[in-house]
Order: structure tokens, then C-alpha cells, then sequence
């Protein structure tokens, strides 16, 4: 699902370059990849990026409502809480338009609606208290997650067949129902944020968020070249050439794609011809 333009309110915090407590959200991502959190800690450390504001003893309580409600019916299946959450709301209203709200547990858990990944995280949980093996899957362009032996649609709340799912040519399905741990959750989670800032064309907003994503990616180089090549890509386009530089000399030490190293190269030296030109 892709961002569109967003008709709702977004917290004034969610669109700013810089977050109010952007060291303690920078050192909360790092910690991550030292000590991954379970999922919902990771969806709430986002909800906290985008509104500084934030209770998270609500969604903690909103989310022990839930599980309490599912014992109450003795559920012990997928079946029985995706009806559950239907019965509740979640899955009733379409998203036409997306924004960051919707990117936010607090959110979704107070209005019902949300990204397909966020969704996710609510039935992982849940499943997961009520005696299930549960996690993400990080199919390209809608998410999905799999409970025992079933994949779920979080969006539609339904078990879907796998020969369902559209592969491309080439593609591998078994491949693209990989399992997706927290961060790769989270790093997804950010990206979405970071889509929304790049159709707003806010520069530093998406520089920021990938502050997040580097941070809690620190140990994984081919990711974090990844990353640190889009950052150069916004530099370029805050005009900060010499910043660029120092992000694309980052991609080419620590990738280990021979055409991505390629392009980073290709980049540095366009940034040093302009310079050139410039200072001549």
C-alpha cells in the first residue's frame, strides 16, 4: 500500500526535521539492535516518533483489553481473533487516503484503522498471548504475517491461500514469505513514514527517519549502505554537497553490491564535478 495525499491531521511533531526528543529516540532505535524488542515495543517506539505526545500506557491498555476480551471467549485460534477484532471495528473502515497516523498503533488502536504492517502487530501479539507461533512476513507492497500454519491478510483480517499471492517472474515464493523479525518490521514501519515525507518532497523529515533506521540497523552493512545512499540522494537535494560525499563514500565502504558500490561511485563523482565547477 502506498502513502497518498493525507486529508487528516497529523501531529504538528510527525512533520518537523527534528523531534523534540530525537537523542532519546535515537539511543532507544540503537539499543534495538543490540536487544530486539517484540514487536509491539517496536511499533510503539514509532507511534513515539511521530506523536512526542504520546501515552503509551494507553495503547498498553488497550491492547491488555483486547487480550482480556479474548479469553473472556476462550479463544485459541487465529479464526477466533480475527473475528474478534472485526467484531471490534478494525478492518470496517477503507483507507483512501494514508498519512502518518496510520503508520501509528495508538492510532489504529483508538480509530480502528491502519497500515497493513501495524495491524500486524496487534494479531502477532495477540495470537502470540493466547498460545500461538506468530510473526511478520515482509511481502513487497502489502504486508502479511503468518499464525501457526496460516497467512493472514492483517488489512482484510483473513487467512489467505499462497496460491493466492502474485510472484513475479523470476520470483520465488518461498522466498517472499521469509520471515520478518521486530527490526525488519520496524525498519518497514520507518520506510512508510519516509515515503510520506519524500511525497511532500520534506527533506530533512526523511533525512531524520533514517536516522531511526541506520541506528537500529547499525550491524548490518548491506542495509545500512542501502540507507546511506538514499541520505546522499537528500543531501544532494538540501544542497549540502560536501554531506552527500561523506554519505555515498559510506555506501561504497560498506556495501557489498558490486552495481550499488557502482552508482555511489558514479554519484561522488557528479557531486565533485559540480564542486569543481563552483569553485571555478
Amino acid at each position: 500500500m502506498s502513502d497518498e495525499t493525507p486529508p487528516s491531521e497529523v501531529p504538528e511533531s510527525a512533520t518537523a526535521a527534528q523531534h523534540p526528543n530525537q537523542a532519546e529516540l535515537l539511543a532507544a532505535f540503537a539499543r534495538l539492535a543490540e536487544d530486539p524488542a517484540e514487536e509491539l515495543a517496536v511499533a510503539l517506539l514509532i507511534a513515539t516518533v511521530i506523536d512526542e505526545q504520546l501515552d503509551p500506557r494507553r495503547v498498553e491498555q488497550q491492547m491488555q483489553a483486547l487480550l482480556g476480551d479474548a479469553e473472556a471467549q476462550g479463544i485459541n485460534d487465529i479464526e477466533g481473533v480475527l473475528a474478534l477484532l472485526r467484531d471490534r471495528g478494525f478492518g470496517q473502515k477503507p483507507l483512501t487516503a494514508v498519512d502518518l497516523t496510520h503508520s501509528s498503533i495508538d492510532w489504529l488502536l483508538q480509530q480502528r484503522q491502519g497500515l497493513p504492517i501495524v495491524i500486524a502487530v496487534v494479531i502477532i501479539t495477540l495470537a502470540r498471548q493466547l498460545g500461538m507461533q506468530a510473526h511478520g512476513i515482509n511481502f513487497p507492497g502489502h504486508f502479511l504475517l503468518r499464525v501457526d500454519d496460516n497467512l493472514i491478510d492483517p488489512l482484510a483480517l483473513a487467512i489467505v491461500p499462497a496460491e493466492s499471492l502474485p510472484v513475479p517472474a523470476g520470483g520465488s515464493l518461498q522466498q517472499m514469505l521469509a520471515k520478518a523479525g521486530p527490526l525488519s518490521m520496524g525498519f518497514r514501519m520507518l520506510n512508510n513514514l519516509k515515503a510520506y515525507y519524500l511525497q511532500l518532497q520534506n527533506w530533512p523529515a526523511a533525512l531524520a527517519a533514517t536516522d531511526y533506521q541506520l541506528a537500529m540497523m547499525q550491524q548490518t552493512d548491506d542495509i545500512s549502505a542501502l540507507v546511506h545512499f538514499e541520505r546522499g540522494e537528500y543531501r544532494q537535494r538540501m544542497g549540502q554537497a560536501e554531506a552527500a560525499l561523506e554519505e555515498y563514500a559510506q555506501c561504497v565502504q560498506l556495501t557489498p553490491q558490486p552495481i550499488l558500490r557502482g552508482k555511489a561511485k558514479s554519484r561522488i563523482e557528479g557531486v565533485m564535478s559540480e564542486l569543481k565547477g563552483i569553485l571555478h
